[in-house]
């Protein structure tokens, strides 16, 4: 009898010291982009993780543990560890920190065709009177601001092609067809959701298929609770 009652002490002192693994990404409550880095703090054992460039974590924890996320700028957030041996997935969502400011008073400047015509006005002007030498290196600086004009709208240009690039990527592997197979709404419907929950390029491009089917399934699930 007192090897059974040992056995039994044993096993229950397993379950109550048993860790459950949590992971999951820490998003932006507004914008719904990664955040990054994250600081997770078991309050208890007080062992912490950040999280990686696309909102990625995972941390131990006992039942009943407080689970703490915090960052610069936001609100922090707690979690409780429920009593569940396997591996718990998890999305949270910070909201920024409020900060009051003092009123600003904001003054019309001059538009960017009124300073274009400005810059053209005193360049001709500069161009007419070349005799005076005084004038080339002021020219000449001209000529490189135009220069330089043109550099940053074809920086522009190669972010767009970027964004777009970025775009047609995360089409592929977050497709409305997927989210309807998952979710089974309609394709009106589907979209609704995908407008409320984009997923960003850099989870596309580092979660296996698994892993997106499981974003897709959570998000869906807190998207019906918010619409009842």
């Amino acid at each position: 009898m007192k090897y059974v009652l040992s056995i039994l002490c044993l096993f229950l002192g397993n379950l109550l010291n048993a860790q459950t693994l949590y992971r999951g990404f820490v998003y932006d409550s507004t914008f719904k982009t990664a955040l990054n880095p994250v600081r997770i703090e078991n309050l208890t054992t007080h062992d912490g993780t950040y999280t990686n460039d696309i909102g990625y974590f995972q941390i131990e924890a006992k039942p009943s543990d407080h689970i703490i996320f915090s960052m610069v700028g936001y609100k922090n957030q707690v979690i409780i560890a429920t009593e569940n041996n396997s591996a718990q997935y998890i999305t949270i969502y910070m909201k920024p920190a409020t900060v009051m400011l003092k009123n600003i008073v904001i003054k019309k400047g001059p538009t960017q065709y009124q300073l274009d015509s400005a810059r053209r006005l005193i360049f001709t002007k500069m161009f007419l009177n070349t005799n005076n030498k005084n004038q080339w290196p002021l020219l000449l600086l001209l000529l490189m601001k135009n220069f330089q004009k043109s550099i940053k709208i074809f920086a522009s240009l190669k972010i767009k092609l970027s964004i777009w690039r970025s775009k047609i990527f995360i089409d592929s592997r977050y497709s409305k067809e997927l989210v309807i197979s998952l979710t089974k709404l309609n394709e009106e419907e589907a979209q609704t959701f995908m407008n409320a929950n984009p997923m960003e390029y850099d989870f596309a491009r580092a979660a296996t298929d698994l892993e997106i089917k499981m974003w897709i399934k959570y998000n869906f699930s807190q998207y019906i609770k918010d619409k009842k």
